[in-house]
C-alpha cells in the first residue's frame, strides 16, 4: 500500500524533476542530454544488453569505484558493463575513465513506469548500487524480475539512518532483498541490520576510497604543466562550494606575501560553477587562468591562481601540491573524500564540518594527518604547514600508513558481489527481429542462426541424435561437443485441442523460453545441478500470440530416474544425493512446478541434477516446498502402479530421499 502511495507521488514529482534536469541546463548543457534517459528510455543495442549495471550515482562515487570498476572489466571479459549515474559530470568523468569499454546512461527517475522501461531495455542480469542510492521501485521491480541488487561500499550515518526508520514501512522490503552489502564499518553495519538487511547477506568489507592510486602518468603530466615554474610551491583548493571562496582568496592572498611564487590549483565541486569563480578571480588583483586554455608551455610563471575547470584531473592536482584544502567541510555540506591527497602524498586540510567522511577523518586525527581549520581562517594551518617542512612530511606519512592499513576493500567486495550476482562466466548475447526475440550463448553457438530452432534444419545437417515423444517431440541434436535437446512449447490440456502452440503476448522475460532460459542462467551461476541452456527464441504471432523454442544442453550420461527404476533398484547414496539435490534447489527458494520422476537425474558418476524448469521460478519460502516433495511422492507411486516391473518401494526408498533431503 505504502508503495503505492510513494508511486502516486512519483507521479507527480516526475514531471518536475524532468523540469529540473532542463533548469540546471541553462549553466550545464549535460543536464538537458539524453533526457529521456531519466524517463528510462534507452537507447540499447544488443550486444549491451544481459550484463552487469553498475550505478555510481555521482562524481564522488564514480571517483571511489573506479578501481572496483576496472577490476570487474578484467574479472568478466564476457559480460557487457553499463554504469549508471545521476550527474553529467559523473558521466563525463565514466567515458573519459574507461571509454568504449563499458556503456553509459542515467538512472531513471522512480517512476514505476520509467523503472519497467529501464530495466526491459537493459535486462541486466545483476546490478550494483554504491553507497546509499536506493529507490523502492527500482528494488520492487528488480525482486520480481529476480535480478539481484547488490549494495557496495555502504555508508549510512546517524542522521541518515534516522530518515530511512521514519519511512521503515516503505523501505524494509528493499533492505531485506539485498543480495549482497558491502558495509563500510562496523557501525553502518549495526544501521543497516537495525533496517531490515539479511545479517546472512551483511559484510564489513571497508571503504573503497582507501583504494585509490595515483598513476604516474598523471604526476608525469601534472610536472610539465609546471615546466616553467622551477621549483614551485604549490597547494589545492579541491572541490569547494558556495561560502568558502572567500576563505580561499583570503589565505592565498596572505599567502603570497610570504612566497610571491606559490600558485594555487582551484578546483570548484561542480563544473557549473567554473565561471562564478572566475568571476571573483576576476575582481581580485590576483594573476590568474583557466586549464581550458594553457597552452603546450604550461603554466606562466607569474600565474597566481590556475582554475581547474576540468573534469577527472583531481589527482593530477593533488599529485603536484604540497597541501590539499578539501572543500565542503566548512560549510554544512558534510566534506569531501580527502584520501586522493593522501594517496598523492599532499598533506591534507579541512574545516570540521565532515560528517560525510567523519571515520576517514577520525582515523587521519588519531595519527595527526589532518589539519583543521578553525573560524574560516584557512591562512593559518596552510602558512604553518609550509614554514614547517619536516612536519608536513611526517602528516603525508602518517597519512599514507592509514591509507595503507586499511586498502583493499574493492578485491573484498568484487568477491562478495560476484558470489551473490548471476554475473557467470557464459556470453549471453540478445538480438531482435521485428517478430523475434532471442537469447543465445555464445561460447556454444558463435553465431547463431533463426534455422537452429527448426528440427528440419539439423535432420538437413545429419545432426539429430534422436527423438523424445510425450506432448510433442523433442529432438536430440550433435552440434561439435555439444549434445542439445530442442523444444517447442505446446499447450496442454482442454486448451491445448484447440490452440496447440500460441500463448497470449506478454512482456519478453516472462515469455515461457525467455524466462525458463533466463532462469536456467540463474541457477547455473549458482552452481545448482540444472543443465546449461543454450537459446532461447520467442516468435511474435498475429497480433497477440507468441510460440516459443528452447535448446537446452544434453547433460552427458544422464537418465531421468524413471527410467533407472523401469531397469534396476538405486542405492542408499543415490537417493539421498537426489534428496539433497531437491535441497540445495530449496535452499535458493526455486520452485519446480512439476517436480517428478521424470525431471530427475542421475548421470554416469551418480551425480544428480534436475530438469525441466517451464513455469519455474523463485518464490518466498513456504508450503510450497513439502508440496514439491509430495508431487515427487505421487508420480514414483503413479508409475509403480503402472508397472509390474518398478524397482521402487516407497517404505525402503522414500525415507533415504528425505535423508538426503534433510541433510542438504
Amino acid at each position: 500500500m505504502l508503495r503505492w502511495l510513494y508511486s502516486g507521488v512519483m507521479t507527480g514529482v516526475a514531471p518536475l524533476a524532468l523540469a529540473w534536469f532542463y533548469y540546471r541546463g541553462r549553466k550545464d548543457a549535460g543536464y538537458r542530454a539524453h533526457l529521456w534517459e531519466r524517463l528510462g528510455r534507452l537507447e540499447v543495442t544488443d550486444t549491451e544488453q544481459n550484463g552487469l549495471l553498475i550505478h555510481t550515482v555521482s562524481v564522488g562515487e564514480t571517483i571511489a569505484a573506479r578501481q572496483l570498476i576496472q577490476q570487474a572489466i578484467e574479472e568478466f571479459p564476457h559480460s557487457p558493463i553499463t554504469i549508471s549515474c545521476m550527474t553529467p559530470t559523473a558521466r563525463r568523468l565514466i567515458e573519459k575513465s574507461f571509454g568504449d569499454r563499458v556503456s553509459v546512461c542515467y538512472l531513471p527517475i522512480d517512476h514505476p513506469c520509467a523503472v519497467r522501461s529501464f530495466l526491459s531495455k537493459l535486462r541486466p542480469r545483476a546490478i550494483w548500487v554504491m553507497e546509499t542510492e536506493l529507490w523502492p521501485n527500482l528494488l520492487y521491480h528488480t525482486s520480481q524480475r529476480h535480478i539481484p541488487v547488490s549494495l557496495l561500499n555502504a555508508r549510512l550515518s546517524k542522521r541518515s539512518a534516522r530518515g530511512y526508520a521514519r519511512v521503515g514501512k516503505l523501505m524494509r522490503e528493499s533492505w531485506h532483498s539485498l543480495a549482497y552489502v558491502g558495509a563500510q564499518s562496523r557501525a553502518t553495519a549495526k544501521r543497516m541490520l537495525c533496517l531490515g538487511v539479511r545479517d546472512t547477506r551483511l559484510y564489513i568489507d571497508g571503504n573503497l576510497k582507501y583504494d585509490v592510486s595515483v598513476p604516474t602518468s598523471e604526476k608525469v603530466a601534472a610536472e610539465e604543466l609546471l615546466k616553467l615554474r622551477g621549483e614551485h610551491l604549490v597547494w589545492l583548493a579541491a572541490s569547494t562550494h558556495p561560502g568558502e571562496e572567500q576563505a580561499v582568496l583570503s589565505a592565498h592572498q596572505k599567502l603570497l606575501e610570504t612566497y610571491p611564487a606559490m600558485l594555487l590549483i582551484w578546483a570548484p565541486r561542480h563544473p557549473e560553477r567554473f565561471d562564478e569563480v572566475a568571476a571573483q578571480l576576476q575582481s581580485s588583483e590576483l594573476v590568474w587562468m583557466r586549464r581550458s586554455e594553457l597552452s603546450d608551455q604550461g603554466v606562466p610563471s607569474d600565474c597566481n591562481v590556475l582554475l581547474a575547470d576540468s573534469i577527472g584531473e583531481m589527482l593530477k592536482w593533488c599529485s603536484i601540491a604540497q597541501v590539499t584544502f578539501v572543500g565542503g567541510s566548512l560549510i554544512e555540506r558534510g566534506g569531501h573524500n580527502p584520501l586522493e591527497a593522501v594517496a598523492a602524498g599532499s598533506a591534507v586540510v579541512s574545516g570540521r564540518k565532515i560528517f560525510n567522511f567523519a571515520e576517514v577523518y577520525r582515523l587521519l586525527d588519531e595519527q595527526r594527518a589532518v589539519h583543521w581549520v578553525k573560524d574560516l581562517d584557512l591562512a593559518t594551518p596552510l602558512q604553518y604547514l609550509f614554514d614547517n617542512d619536516s612536519l608536513r612530511k611526517t602528516s603525508v606519512s602518517a597519512a599514507e600508513n592509514v591509507l595503507s592499513t586499511h586498502q583493499g576493500a574493492s578485491r573484498r567486495m568484487l568477491k562478495h558481489a560476484q558470489r551473490f550476482s548471476d554475473i557467470g562466466q557464459q556470453m549471453i548475447a540478445t538480438f531482435t527481429t521485428k517478430r523475434d526475440v532471442i537469447k543465445f550463448d555464445k561460447d556454444v553457438l558463435p553465431e547463431f542462426e533463426d534455422n537452429f530452432f527448426s528440427a528440419k534444419y539439423w535432420q538437413q545437417k545429419k545432426a539429430i541424435a534422436g527423438n523424445a515423444t510425450g506432448r510433442a517431440t523433442v529432438w536430440f541434436i550433435q552440434q561439435g561437443d555439444h549434445g542439445m535437446v530442442l523444444r517447442h512449447y505446446y499447450r496442454g490440456g482442454l486448451v491445448g485441442k484447440v490452440n496447440k502452440d500460441k500463448f497470449m503476448r506478454e512482456p519478453v522475460e516472462r515469455s515461457r523460453a525467455i524466462a525458463e532460459f533466463d532462469l536456467l542462467v540463474k541457477l547455473r551461476n549458482q552452481n545448482l545441478p540444472v543443465p546449461r541452456p543454450i537459446a532461447a527464441r520467442m516468435r511474435k504471432v498475429g497480433v497477440m500470440s507468441y510460440t516459443a523454442d528452447i535448446l537446452v544442453e544434453v547433460i552427458p550420461g544422464a537418465v531421468d530416474v524413471y527410467r533407472l527404476l523401469r531397469e534396476r533398484q538405486l542405492n542408499v547414496e543415490q537417493w539421498q544425493s537426489l534428496g539433497a539435490a531437491i535441497r540445495q534447489l530449496h535452499d535458493k527458494n526455486v520452485f519446480h512446478s512439476d517436480l517428478n520422476c521424470h525431471n530427475i537425474m542421475l548421470d554416469d558418476n551418480d551425480k544428480p541434477w534436475i530438469v525441466d524448469f517451464d513455469k519455474c521460478g523463485f518464490r518466498e519460502p513456504g508450503e510450497w516446498k513439502k508440496e514439491n516433495l509430495d508431487r515427487l511422492l505421487r508420480s514414483l507411486k503413479k508409475e509403480k502402479a503402472k508397472y509390474d516391473t518398478f524397482y521402487w518401494k516407497e517404505s525402503r526408498d522414500w525415507p533415504e530421499l528425505l535423508t538426503g533431503y534433510e541433510k542438504g
